[in-house]
């Protein structure tokens, strides 16, 4: 049985260490492709008191991830890193998100409790406007009630290829209707019932509110989404095998562009906050604080500088440690900087995030000269309050 006190709930997971251990259970999983990472396995992770967190695990651990941390069944996860949470459209309202590598190890529990934490939208709030649209809806988004206006489906060239799309309104026990578009996968659940009389219940999850022609319309969000229809809520579908096709990428090379900073642009905070181009400027502006949410350093291969991850091992004297870059086990590294600084200017606050060479040069040292030895996530430094 796992130590509850030695458990830390979601709503309290953060950056600034990787030795967390938590108690948790996979609402919903779904492979993505990213154009940096490739294939990878997203999952939507919950804790008991139903905080909810986004979870991700690279191509070459689906297989194990997936066998370790079925749907619905509860698991403890020990070491694992905490990283900002980004996307367009985010399954979860929880600031960071869990990345589970070769080093996070995963056991049962024996804790019992089947609830699937499923809340339910107020269509009002959705029509009013009154919902972050960046989020798949808060800690998860549900559409429940009968399908009415049930549209045949249509198959439709997007992008040079064919999509399936049905166009429905889910109308709730109020009588509160909503306009709704499911592509792909999900337009072809739909199929079966457009001849059926009877109004269908429908209940989606993981949806995301966008506007079409002025109305607000309910969408499903890639693969991220879920839909039960003719609900019994026995889920039966989310047992089905998840099928892994891998292909063979050729590799990208990035060549990075060193800019000339006195030509670059002076602008104030303000201005990238309501930037939607992707440029270089410069701001000046003064540290208000240190964002101890994260750790102020990393350790990296001595040899290359790439991030290095620290093994199991019984003894300090001889710590092994596995390069991202070289993808080999190492035992000489330094710590990094990787300094999260909350900072303003005369009209706005911002964060920002410095790497070695900038931080070095603000700081006035070398992350290494301020490192204790220890191993372990440590406190800050006095030199880095002084930066305040």
């Amino acid at each position: 049985m796992a130590n509850n006190g030695s458990l830390m709930p979601v709503k309290d997971l953060k950056p600034f260490k990787t030795k967390w251990r938590s108690q948790v259970k996979v609402l919903h999983s779904w492979l993505q492709n990213t154009g940096s990472g490739g294939k990878t396995l997203q999952m939507v992770l919950t804790d008991e008191q139903g905080e909810k967190i986004i979870a991700m695990c690279k191509r070459n651990h689906i297989l194990s991830v997936q066998r370790k941390l079925p749907l619905r069944k509860w698991c403890v996860l020990t070491t694992f890193s905490v990283s900002q949470a980004s996307g367009q459209y985010r399954p979860t309202s929880h600031p960071y998100k869990i990345t589970i590598s070769y080093e996070t190890v995963i056991t049962n529990s024996d804790l019992i409790q089947d609830s699937i934490f499923l809340p339910l939208a107020i269509y009002e709030d959705i029509n009013d406007g009154n919902l972050k649209t960046n989020f798949l809806i808060g800690n998860t988004f549900i559409c429940y009630g009968k399908t009415v206006s049930l549209e045949p489906v249509q198959t439709v060239q997007v992008k040079g290829q064919d999509r399936k799309k049905v166009q429905f309104r889910l109308v709730d026990a109020n009588g509160k209707d909503l306009a709704c578009c499911l592509w792909g996968k999900y337009a072809e659940q739909l199929e079966a019932y457009v001849k059926c009389e009877q109004p269908l219940i429908c209940l989606i999850r993981f949806a995301k509110i966008s506007f079409y022609r002025g109305e607000v319309k309910i969408a499903n969000a890639f693969d991220a989404s879920i839909v039960y229809l003719d609900l019994t809520m026995e889920l039966v579908e989310d047992e089905l095998p998840l099928a892994v096709i891998e292909k063979k990428y050729g590799k990208k090379e990035i060549v990075l562009q060193e800019d000339d900073w006195n030509k670059l642009e002076i602008k104030m905070i303000s201005e990238l906050f309501v930037s939607n181009l992707v440029e270089n400027c410069k701001i000046i502006c003064s540290i208000a604080a240190v964002d101890t949410d994260w750790a102020w350093f990393y350790f990296g291969h001595k040899g290359c500088k790439h991030r290095a991850i620290k093994l199991a091992s019984n003894h300090d004297d001889n710590q092994l440690w596995r390069c991202e870059k070289c993808q080999v086990k190492i035992t000489e590294v330094i710590p990094l900087f990787k300094l999260h600084l909350i900072v303003r200017d005369d009209a706005e606050t911002c964060k920002l995030m410095l790497l070695n060479t900038v931080a070095k040069t603000i700081v006035g040292h070398e992350a290494v000269d301020l490192w204790d030895g220890s191993y372990d996530e440590v406190c800050l430094v006095s030199a880095l309050k002084h930066l305040i």
